[in-house]
């Protein structure tokens, strides 16, 4: 992602809780994303319990990095259930007509990607062996 003028952001969107130690993940998260990537467009949203609300969060986001073209949804979440499959999309196309500028994409789940099995099913292993 180019430093300065990307058109690519991204949300990490999660469930969300009353309890607010819960957020801690995502946040640390975004905290590495924004590390490994400072002028990256980038940012946390929430289905439930907690702020801000995706569309919120789309709205921010664009304020901040108003060259944004493409805006990706990645749920942060494991499995595909009624959030993955029907609420999100939901969210999505609600907010797409308030924001023509900007193509809402929504990513697989955190769950569906081989890449986040395999480094699971490596953390297992290492506990199978009593790491």
């Amino acid at each position: 992602m180019s430093s300065t003028t990307s058109s690519i952001g991204l949300i990490l969107l999660s469930h969300g809780s009353k309890d607010p130690v819960w957020r801690r993940n995502a946040e640390h998260l975004l905290a590495q994303v924004q590390q490994a990537q400072p002028a990256a467009a980038v940012a946390c949203a929430y289905l439930d319990w907690c702020d801000p609300p995706l569309g919120h969060a789309v709205a921010q986001l664009l304020q901040s990095h108003p060259q944004l073209t493409q805006i990706t949804i990645w749920p942060l979440l494991f499995g595909v259930g009624k959030h993955a499959s029907e609420d999100i999309p939901a969210l999505v196309e609600e907010l797409a007509p308030l924001h023509p500028e900007v193509q809402l994409r929504i990513a697989p789940a955190m769950g569906e990607d081989a890449r986040v099995i395999g480094l699971l099913a490596a953390m297992a292993g290492g506990y199978l062996e009593g790491a």
